[in-house]
């Protein structure tokens, strides 16, 4: 019943006239020509089916603490400085923060990847100019995300692989099935948001280099089969969805991004912190993010929500 609603809201907001997998590689989604990609799937039905999976009213942030020692990738710098403005009655303290918006606990825009080669393109066909022109917010910032309140499930890969993945590890079909049936979680379906648990986060700031090194993850398999499901959004307890390195294609250095974002619209978080859902011992909770609407920008920070 729950999937039938879903798919009687998504026909009459006139979301989708064929499966997103069918469209054509450069043209959006659903249809539409939005800048808000896969966001759009989620309505005010999945925000409701979201609030009806709340009993207990727990709360649990997601994100991890932002820090000058945490994990920055090549290029990448983390500057937070304070400045005092004392009055006669009372003293102001301002804090200016200078960081890339792709760094931390940090949700992909849809002008983050996209293809490479003599004709780069990001999703709806935006072209690298178009993303970042010389003099203006450019295409596809993260202001035209809709906010995240939808059913979230938690994929516990440690269980199912009987501890920590390793880098360049790949979660499989048979690895999500297995661990839906061991959790007895439905499984994903239209608008929702899947949060893979590899137990690789535990090299974050304890070792940044190993976690910078590589990253257990999905590969074109489970793509595909999220973008069957047409899930809105997929998270990770590592800084890459997909498996690093990469296992296949080798001339394309991130595939599984490529086919979820670029093509699809799908959103992708990076580095939560997962392994508060596994102390919680929840798999289903709503999922909740604001992105921060910096025009323009390719990426928005901040600490995603489970509440159950």
């Amino acid at each position: 019943m729950r999937r039938l609603l879903i798919a009687a809201a998504g026909a009459a907001l006139c979301l989708t006239a064929a499966p997103m997998a069918a469209q054509e590689e450069d043209a959006a989604p659903l249809g539409l020509p939005n800048k808000a990609g896969a966001s759009v799937l989620m309505t005010e039905l999945n925000a409701i089916q979201a609030a009806n999976i709340i009993r207990r009213g727990r709360v649990i942030p997601l994100g991890r603490e932002y820090r000058p020692d945490m994990p920055l990738g090549p290029g990448q710098d983390y500057t937070l400085s304070k400045t005092r403005n004392r009055g006669d009655t009372a003293t102001r303290i301002e804090t200016t923060l200078s960081a890339p918006l792709t760094a931390g606990t940090y949700l992909e825009g849809l002008g983050h990847t996209g293809t490479g080669g003599e004709d780069p393109r990001f999703f709806n066909g935006f072209t690298p100019d178009e993303v970042a022109p010389a003099d203006g917010p450019g295409e596809a910032g993260v202001e035209h995300l809709k906010p995240i309140f939808t059913r979230g499930i938690l994929i516990d890969m440690v269980t199912v692989n009987g501890g920590p993945m390793a880098a360049g590890q790949e979660i499989t079909v048979a690895d999500i099935e297995t661990a839906l049936e061991w959790f007895g979680v439905e499984e994903p379906g239209n608008g929702d948001a899947v949060v893979f648990h590899t137990g690789w986060g535990r090299h974050w700031i304890a070792d940044n280099d190993t976690y910078l090194s590589g990253a257990p993850g999905i590969g074109l398999e489970v793509a595909e089969w999220l973008i069957e499901r047409e899930v809105a959004l997929v998270a990770t307890d590592a800084w890459s969805v997909g498996v690093q390195p990469v296992n296949e294609g080798p001339e394309r250095d991130f595939p599984v991004s490529l086919a979820l974002t670029q093509k699809q619209g799908i959103l992708l978080h990076d580095n939560v912190e997962s392994e508060r859902l596994i102390d919680a011992e929840i798999s289903e909770f709503a999922y909740i993010f604001a992105p921060v609407p910096i025009r323009g920008a390719t990426g928005s920070p901040g600490a995603p929500l489970a509440v159950y």
